[in-house]
């Protein structure tokens, strides 16, 4: 990697522009989730089949509101994704702010790669209408989870 390297102006404005970008876009979601039934997903629209990505509005909106188990209910694949591309942005940030190129972890790309293959995997398994088995073990430790649910409650709430 090229560590040290100067980083030019419009290079620092992009990783500077994804740093803002993160809070702005999870800030969205519980707006989007409020909406009810907008048709937020093209792939789901056309093909009447989730996309690996959907149910991530209720998920980014119940990890603002603090409820994990929330978020894993509603897209179990994609916390990992989240986590890596959290730590990915905050590495940015610090690239940003140093105005040099710091040079990115080897372990970043496995990260990346292995948050896509859970993130696939579980797209498999509600394709084919099975339980992830780790949204079964973090919904059975819900109970103690903290958080204040919000207006994620009633987005998840069973219909009686």
């Amino acid at each position: 990697m090229s560590e040290g390297i100067l980083l030019s102006y419009p290079q620092r404005q992009w990783r500077a522009a994804i740093c803002l970008g993160w809070p702005l876009a999870m800030g969205a979601a519980p707006v989007l989730a409020a909406l009810g039934n907008l048709p937020l997903c093209a792939f789901r629209q056309l093909s009447g089949h989730p996309c690996p990505l959907c149910g991530g509005t209720h998920a980014c909106a119940a990890l603002l509101s603090g409820d994990v188990s929330a978020a894993w209910q509603a897209n179990p694949g994609l916390l990992p994704l989240l986590v890596v591309a959290a730590v990915h942005t905050l590495l940015l940030a610090r690239e940003a702010l140093a105005g040099r190129r710091l040079g990115t972890p080897r372990w970043l790309s496995w990260a990346w790669a292995g948050s896509g293959v859970i993130l696939l995997g579980a797209w498999n398994l509600r394709l084919l209408g099975q339980p992830c088995p780790i949204l079964m073990t973090i919904h059975a430790a819900a109970p103690c989870l903290p958080g204040n649910r919000g207006i994620i409650v009633a987005l998840f709430k069973p219909s009686q």
